[in-house]
């Protein structure tokens, strides 16, 4: 089993198209190459791990060139940008171009061909060869273009670099827990050395290695993470809004390869963990995400508390008092909703109230616990309104309050009247 998770799994499941659409863009399929450029070069590829590690590296060396036209050639792989299968407008699905991912694999018609090759190439690498030059109102340029020697130099470094991700991806583990450790060290220090680009990307692989059901690497990927820093914390915490499934090469019963789908349940632990082995320094991002993560009214619905959670878990390990204001908020701010699997599964949206009211529970125990951990005196008052919007979390704000006063209380009035002594402020509660 490899080290780190291969990439097929997020890249192209990505702009996934509803259930039972099966629109194929056209009555033939075809793409629509009317333009005045030349039209994108398609691979017919499905190895994402192995053409980014042997053949983009190729691709990529290119861009040293002193030819144009080898420039272009590159180029021409991801420009111009193929019919995407999901076309959004305010944030919303407004139109469904084909299936994406396909029923099946082994027949995919001209555009989910086309949107195959093109997702084969990392997102920032996509980015780079599709820049161009942006100059402000008094002309003074602020974007290099693609084909400038500073973005031709960093597309062939990225070449490098993958080239050393693929190469420590496909080589065997050492039984040896030493040997391995020093291989991965070499490997962190060899993306290191290419500064901010390689930092980044060390990092991302590291938090891949975390949905890993091999402890050993996870520990391994933690300790690297740790050593970064600073600079893996907003990674880390975008992480944590994602799931935590991977893609993995194994070896069936003749020894073909196959790509098997694991689970690791215990990723966002694992992050939370990574980021309080950091430090303090991990509160403000986590604060941000709770309050820059929003609907456009100021809200959060559905099913985002199970995502938020991790946030709140995160800041409860913390004893700094500036994440009470970002908890007290989250107690009004979170709609919970949870539907019915049944009735969705006929495509119906039908709010299950049962699942709905439990799920509210948890999502305000999780809350009462981060604040108790706190200690700080004016987490009293988001205390204090959760336990009057529900009696059942009783026990757990006696034991908040506890933690925070070292008194324990026996009614809600009484904890008033504590938080009063203590000069908190519950104007609103």
């Amino acid at each position: 089993m490899k080290r780190l998770a291969v990439f097929l799994l997020t890249l192209l499941a990505a702009c996934q198209t509803p259930a039972g659409n099966t629109d194929d863009g056209g009555a033939d399929g075809t793409i629509d190459t009317n333009t005045h450029e030349q039209p994108q070069i398609v691979l017919e590829r499905d190895e994402v791990m192995r053409f980014r590690g042997t053949e983009m590296p190729e691709l990529l060396e290119r861009m040293d060139s002193d030819d144009p036209d080898e420039w272009l050639y590159v180029r021409r792989h991801v420009h111009p940008q193929p019919l995407p299968p999901l076309e959004f407008k305010d944030g919303n699905v407004a139109k469904v171009n084909y299936d994406w991912p396909p029923a099946d694999w082994t027949k995919l018609n001209a555009r989910q061909k086309a949107w195959r090759s093109y997702v084969l190439w990392p997102e920032h690498v996509r980015g780079l060869l599709q820049q161009e030059r942006l100059v402000d109102t008094k002309g003074q340029e602020f974007q290099k273009a693609w084909d400038s020697a500073e973005v031709r130099t960093r597309l062939a470094r990225y070449g490098r670099m993958y080239r050393i991700v693929y190469k420590f991806q496909s080589a065997p583990q050492y039984a040896n827990d030493q040997r391995e450790s020093e291989h991965w060290r070499q490997f962190a220090e060899s993306l290191l050395a290419y500064g901010d680009d390689g930092r980044d990307l060390l990092v991302s692989n590291m938090i891949l290695a975390l949905t890993s059901p091999n402890e050993s690497v996870i520990y391994k990927a933690q300790g690297v993470l740790i050593q970064v820093g600073q600079p893996a914390i907003e990674s880390l915490c975008t992480a944590l809004w994602t799931g935590h499934n991977q893609l993995v090469e194994a070896q069936d019963a003749k020894g073909e390869t196959i790509y098997v789908v694991q689970t690791n349940a215990n990723f966002p632990k694992y992050v939370i963990e990574t980021l309080y082995q950091i430090g303090p320094r991990s509160v403000p991002q986590a604060i941000y995400e709770l309050e820059n993560t929003l609907d456009p009214d100021g809200e959060a619905k559905g099913t985002a508390w199970r995502f938020r959670k991790s946030f709140i878990e995160l800041l409860g390990r913390f004893t700094d008092k500036r994440a009470i204001r970002a908890l007290d908020a989250e107690i009004t701010r979170v709609k919970i909703f949870e539907l019915d699997r049944v009735e969705l599964a006929k495509g119906k949206r039908v709010v299950d109230k049962e699942a709905t009211d439990h799920a509210t529970y948890v999502f305000r125990e999780y809350l009462l616990q981060a604040i108790g951990n706190i200690g700080a005196v004016e987490g009293l008052r988001p205390i204090l309104r959760i336990w009057k919007l529900d009696d059942f979390h009783e026990v757990s704000a006696v034991d908040a309050i506890l933690k925070i006063t070292n008194r324990r209380v026996r009614t809600l009035s009484e904890a008033r009247e504590l938080a009063k002594q203590l000069k908190v402020d519950l104007q609103g509660e």
